[in-house]
């Protein structure tokens, strides 16, 4: 079975070639689950983003920041990526 550390080296890779855009944003892991069940991690990156500049943006929307995540799962044996996803809401 993978360390964890091992399986978050492997989510980094894997979000560098899925999601690359999202990857420049140096996301940092916000929280990583085990699932016994179908023996993958589950991983899920946050990174903090300004939003798009529009004419209609007050300054008070300009400084606001966004966190945007992202969710990874490795093969908790092998290391392999079952999928990439937008988290669920809640």
């Amino acid at each position: 079975m993978l360390a964890p550390s091992e399986a978050i080296g492997k989510a980094r890779i894997y979000l560098d070639e899925v999601v690359p855009d999202f990857a420049a944003m140096e996301p940092q892991v916000d929280e990583m689950v085990l699932d016994k069940q179908s023996s993958n991690w589950k991983i899920t990156f946050a990174a903090l983003s300004a939003p798009e500049k529009t004419r209609e943006n007050t300054l008070a929307d300009l400084l606001r920041l966004y966190k945007i995540r992202k969710v990874v799962f490795v093969g908790a044996e092998d290391g392999s990526l079952v999928a990439v996803q937008n988290p669920e809401l809640l």
